[in-house]
């Protein structure tokens, strides 16, 4: 397979600037995403690419029709925040952003289906192009899964952009890379009463601000500074009117770990620290814990490494980085416990531009080369491993580039090869 990839995504950039740029004003939240999926049905139309609907609101399209079958995965969905930018693509729906960066997810994978149909007679392979609902609230992968969507998929691929990250510079190596996310739903019961004679009342409101900030002696001081963790309230609900003693109230909080372990040692904890708070304020607590919406993104050694070839071959030296794992959660990870998968992350940051705000803050934007550079990362990623294939098929040694890379990324990925042949 011969893609000039570089090329190929740069003739393409205004087309998938304006699809992000369109999804962008147009969010919709999780499991709700009906004008996205209408607009990614008609642009697989156009190009001729069939496709089925899957998980209520998303789309499976196929380029191909032999071979192994692979899938690239994008997220489609919005959160639930308010856009501060003063941009002419502003979210035009009331408190719904894409604060996430999935609308360039979306565009990006959309352009990689033009280009990959335009070679589809170079494909040894048939790709599954997986345009997937619900990231934000964890379910979509789940019903992908579970609808069978993956049954004869040999490998995954997915990636994510970050403003955090300077746009330019590209992240994809073995291991863990996003946490497990667990959450938790927490209802505090007191009695309502007067203002004036807080003796008569049981007050929720101080029971869940004690609640608060004891919950984040979990981390501080239960959990081995050496292990990663968080537990962040991140919805707190009480009251009514100022001169009314609040008789409930209620709080949702996550978790991230990357051991099913300490999920279950924290969730022990969660619900020990509401309880004995709640009893210390006269209030009791009911707590619903979701353990394990989904796990750790994990990125299979193979499937990174070839991932990562495809990209050495195609982005210059100094656009790798190397990204410490992140306590931000993935329900990739879903789709990884059933088929080997990488997840790549693609800066997408720019300072001078103002566009260097966090992902799910009010003002995240980003830096619109990102979103060619998404492209590239998926192309990459299907040529590498059509030609990886290729070359098995004729008994020939795969080509692994090192392009200078003696540390670093490259020298991971030898380092992590080399233990596992020796066992």
């Amino acid at each position: 397979m011969n893609i000039e990839i570089r090329k190929e995504a740069q003739a393409l950039h205004s087309y998938v600037v304006n699809l992000r740029k369109h999804f962008h004003q147009y969010p919709e939240l999780s499991m709700e995403e009906w004008e996205t999926s209408k607009r990614i049905q008609e642009e697989l139309t156009e190009m001729g690419i069939p496709f089925t609907l899957a998980a209520e609101t998303g789309v499976i399209g196929i380029i191909g029709s032999k071979g192994p079958v692979i899938a690239l995965r994008a997220d489609i969905d919005a959160l639930k925040v308010e856009e501060q930018n003063e941009i002419v693509y502003k979210s035009c729906v009331p408190g719904v952003m894409h604060a996430c960066g999935h609308d360039a997810h979306t565009a990006a994978l959309i352009g990689a289906a033009r280009i990959l149909k335009a070679h589809e007679e170079e494909l040894n392979c048939t790709v599954k192009l997986i345009f997937q609902p619900g990231e934000e609230v964890s379910r979509g992968a789940k019903m992908i899964l579970e609808a069978g969507h993956l049954d004869h998929v040999e490998q995954i691929f997915g990636l994510h952009v970050f403003a955090d990250i300077p746009v330019g510079y590209v992240n994809v190596e073995p291991g863990p890379r996003m946490a497990e996310s667990d959450y938790f739903k927490i209802t505090i019961k007191g009695r309502q009463g007067h203002a004036g004679k807080p003796q008569q009342c049981v007050d929720a409101t101080v029971a869940a601000a004690a609640m608060v900030l004891n919950l984040q002696q979990i981390v501080s001081r239960e959990t081995n500074p050496i292990d990663s963790a968080v537990v962040t309230i991140g919805y707190v609900q009480c009251g009514t009117v100022r001169n009314v003693i609040a008789g409930s109230a209620f709080l949702e909080g996550t978790v991230r770990t990357f051991s099913r372990e300490e999920g279950r040692r924290i969730k022990n904890a969660v619900k020990r620290v509401a309880m004995g708070t709640a009893a210390t304020y006269h209030a009791t607590a009911n707590v619903e814990y979701n353990l394990s919406a989904h796990p750790a993104v994990d990125n299979d050694l193979d499937v990174a490494e070839i991932a990562f070839a495809g990209a050495q071959k195609v982005f210059d030296e100094e656009a790798f980085l190397e990204v410490p794992k992140m306590m931000l959660g993935e329900d990739f990870s879903v789709y990884q416990q059933r088929v080997p998968g990488a997840f790549a992350f693609i800066g997408a940051g720019n300072e001078e531009m103002g566009r260097a705000y966090p992902n799910h803050h009010e003002k995240f934007n980003i830096d619109e080369d990102a979103v060619t550079n998404a492209v590239m990362m998926y192309l990459s990623y299907v040529q590498e491993y059509v030609n990886r294939k290729e070359a098995e098929a004729k008994g020939q040694k795969v080509e692994k580039k090192n392009s200078g890379q003696e540390g670093g990324l490259f020298a991971r990925f030898q380092k992590l090869r080399k233990e596992r042949e020796r066992k």
